[in-house]
This record gives C-alpha cells, sequence and structure tokens, in this order.
C-alpha cells in the first residue's frame, strides 16, 4: 500500500488573548483513504476544504493531531528528514516564491542535494530535459522566467531525488491555457516514463479527470466522495460534486 491514512484529524487553533478566548477549528475530521501504488491521484475542494492541510501532512511540512499515517508501510513519523524527503516531494502553488530569488537556478538546484553526489551535474541536466528546458538556464535568476518556466523548473528540482510520490498544489493556477497544456504534458510523461506516483490538489474537477485515476473530494475537511473519477463524473446524487461539476463546464 502506497499511502493508507487512517481516522486523521488536524485542528487550528486562534490565538488567545484577553479580549478574546481561544478557537478551535477542525480543518480535517476523521480522514480515511487508502492509496495503491502507481494510481494518481487527485484531491480535490473548495478553498478552506483542507485540501493542501492534507498535501502537507503526507509531506510531513505540518503536525496532525491525532490517526495515523503510513507511506509505503511505513509509518510517517518513524520517517527521518531526510528518508522523507527522498520519498515524497511537494509542488507550491506560487513557484517563484519557493525560489531564492538571490541564487542562480543552477545554485538552487544544487541546494536540493543533502550532500556531494557523483554526477550531480548529470542529474540536473536530465530533469531539466525532462520538463523541456536547457542547461543555459542554470546561470539565470527565477525573476528572468515566465510563470510556466518557473513551475517547470520547480518541478525538475523536485524530481531530483527521485522521490516515490509528487504532490503538486494547484501545479496549473496563474498558468495561461498554453502553459497549463504544457504542464499537464510534462505530469504525464513522468508518470509514464518515471513510475512516479502523482497527487494533484486542486479546486478544478475537470483537469482532475483527465490528469488522474482516482479522486478523493472534500468539504469543510470531510470526505464527501472517494472513487474512480469515470464513476464521480456519473454520480449525480450529490448536490456538492454537481457544484464542482456545473464550475468546470462537465455537464453532460
Amino acid at each position: 500500500m502506497l499511502i493508507n491514512i487512517k481516522h486523521l484529524n488536524k485542528i487550528y487553533k486562534t490565538n488567545s488573548s484577553f479580549f478574546k478566548r481561544e478557537k478551535k477549528f477542525n480543518v480535517l475530521n476523521d480522514i480515511t483513504f487508502s492509496l495503491n501504488d502507481n494510481v494518481v491521484l487527485s484531491i480535490i475542494g473548495e478553498s478552506g476544504s483542507g485540501k493542501t492541510t492534507l498535501a502537507k501532512i503526507i509531506s510531513a511540512l505540518i503536525p496532525f493531531d491525532s490517526g495515523t499515517v503510513e507511506i509505503d508501510n511505513k509509518n510517517i513519523l518513524s520517517f527521518t528528514r531526510q528518508d522523507l524527503s527522498n520519498t515524497v516531494q511537494m509542488i507550491f502553488q506560487n513557484p517563484y516564491a519557493s525560489f531564492n530569488p538571490k541564487l542562480t537556478i543552477g545554485n538552487s538546484l544544487s541546494q536540493a542535494f543533502d550532500h556531494h553526489i557523483k554526477y550531480e551535474q548529470d542529474i540536473i541536466k536530465e530533469k531539466l530535459a525532462l520538463v523541456g528546458l536547457e542547461k543555459n538556464i542554470l546561470d539565470k535568476y527565477p525573476h528572468q522566467f515566465s510563470g510556466g518556466q518557473r513551475q517547470r523548473i520547480a518541478i525538475a528540482r523536485a524530481l531530483l531525488k527521485n522521490p516515490k510520490i509528487l504532490i503538486a498544489d494547484e501545479p496549473f493556477a496563474s498558468l495561461d491555457v498554453i502553459s497549463q497544456s504544457v504542464i499537464m504534458d510534462i505530469f504525464m510523461k513522468i508518470k509514464e516514463e518515471k513510475k512516479t506516483n502523482i497527487i494533484f490538489i486542486t479546486h478544478d474537477i475537470a483537469s482532475a479527470m483527465e490528469l488522474s485515476d482516482k479522486i478523493l473530494i472534500l468539504k469543510d475537511g470531510n470526505i464527501v466522495k472517494y472513487d474512480i473519477n469515470e464513476n464521480i463524473k456519473k454520480d449525480r446524487t450529490d448536490e456538492y460534486i454537481n457544484e464542482l461539476i456545473t464550475a468546470t463546464y462537465l455537464m453532460e
């Protein structure tokens, strides 16, 4: 089993003061699901549904309050930071913010390695080629690239450690139609050639149905539906799912 999550709960707390009591918000409520190897998953939901929080928990970027998370049949709490970074990599919604503007792309990519690795430059060149970029970009800075190019560089960086799981948080947000198509093709190439397991975090059910094998739909921190995308597309019994489908012009 690639991912096995049971009774996962995450609570956020507001800061208390003399005038205000501390408030608690259940961001994820009793989340339970499993995912087999070689299955592309999309986690869908409106803003505030908990989808990015779930992705960050799987990436061990934030802690959770209760439940269990297993990756490759191993409890996530037993991973070292290095082991987990070699297993799970996350691409964030705003790739520009994830790069140091004072470093060249070459330096940023080199920092992804934990220590000196033989043939480091060959690995970087290979990953850049995978996303359709040349090594001549390595001496340039993040501000010299378009949003679509920065997204491709972020994907290349995430792949440097050959992770088993690649999580992409809203990878098509703020991109023009042509750039979206290029990024979609790159993810499909990664899936086919590298056999990398991919999890998409998105509010766009149209992209999810095109890219993924299974879809997990969240609302207010709860699982509304978890099924193969064809079954979700055919199911019109849930109003929330219908709203998502209607919003992306997939009504039949």
